[in-house]
């Protein structure tokens, strides 16, 4: 009865987003900000509802716990993020692709900067995220709720990483790493982020309320800090190398890296743990992750000035 209840509530809602995208079919050539923003959510919440319904029921069909949580990152990032995003920009523009910049392939000098920066950045992010699961808040709801969340999301890592073979290493690069990287990136940066951008703003303001918004969408409060910061680093590559692509690299590398790095301890390949590295023990100063900071700044600072040019 409830599933039902669900399904109908759904259809409604539907039929409404169905004639609202009517009317914006016809006078599409006016779509303002807000019908613009509107249509992105809109479709972003059906589609999320949509996934939610068809991975509650994936357990069901199935007892291999992988194969139901491999289908449910595929889901995710094609329902919840890609088709939301592509929609949006149908109805904006009649060349979707070049509107979240897909159709432009990044030049070397960005990917190798971008990668750069991510792996001298490693201590300090490291530091960061350790800095940012050592926050203790007052016992409450809220943090039972934000403790249970990331429990519930090192949970799924644990299962997928868990027994992790070669060729299952692949798939989960390809899901998490890859497939992950281009869903994120083509609906924060390529839609949510060019909408912004367009506004009438400034493009630094629209660039950090996207990764505001792309770290909370995790719903993993202990990780808040770190990635609204690499989420504001993929959405300054996408705004200065006016590709795409530069931030999906850097986005695809930055998670493949982990489960690599996950895959190479497990399988006694490697014994230094990735995500510890430039975390000091106890009463240490954190002299790696600040060397590390100062270099990161550095190289932006210097990318800014010599790689990239200043674009609308």
């Amino acid at each position: 009865m409830q599933l039902e209840t669900i399904l109908v509530s759904l259809f409604n809602f539907a039929h409404i987003f169905n004639i609202y995208m009517e009317n914006l079919t016809y006078h599409k050539e006016y779509l303002s900000f807000n019908r613009r923003l509107t249509m992105l959510w809109c479709a972003f919440i059906l589609c999320l509802v949509f996934t939610t319904i068809v991975s509650s029921t994936l357990p069901k069909l199935t007892s291999d716990t992988k194969l139901v949580i491999y289908s449910s990152i595929l889901l995710q990032n094609l329902c919840v993020f890609i088709v939301p995003a592509l929609l949006t920009a149908f109805f904006i523009t009649p060349q979707p692709i070049s509107y979240l910049r897909l159709n432009k392939s990044p030049e070397w000098k960005f990917v190798v900067f971008v990668i750069a920066i991510l792996v001298v950045s490693t201590p300090a992010m490291n530091y960061i995220i350790h800095l940012n699961e050592s926050i203790d808040l007052p016992d409450s709801n809220i943090e039972q709720w934000m403790r249970n969340t990331e429990a519930a999301a090192r949970a799924v890592t644990e299962q997928l990483t868990n027994d992790m073979t070669l060729s299952s290493l692949i798939l989960v690069v390809c899901l998490v790493g890859i497939l992950t990287g281009i869903g994120e990136e083509v609906f924060f940066r390529g839609a949510l982020q060019r909408i912004f951008i367009q506004r009438p703003i400034n493009a630094h303001l629209a660039i950090w309320s996207t990764a505001f918004m792309f770290s909370a969408l995790h719903f993993q409060f202990y990780g808040f800090i770190p990635r609204m910061l690499l989420g504001a680093f993929f959405g300054y590559m996408a705004w200065k190398s006016r590709s795409l692509w530069t931030p999906i690299i850097a986005h695809a590398f930055n998670n493949s890296i982990v489960i690599i790095s996950t895959y190479m301890i497990s399988n006694g390949i490697s014994t230094s743990d990735f995500n510890s590295i430039g975390i000091p023990q106890s009463g240490e100063f954190p002299i790696l992750a600040t060397i590390s900071l100062a270099i990161t700044a550095i190289g932006i600072w210097i990318g800014a000035k010599s790689i990239f040019t200043k674009n609308p």
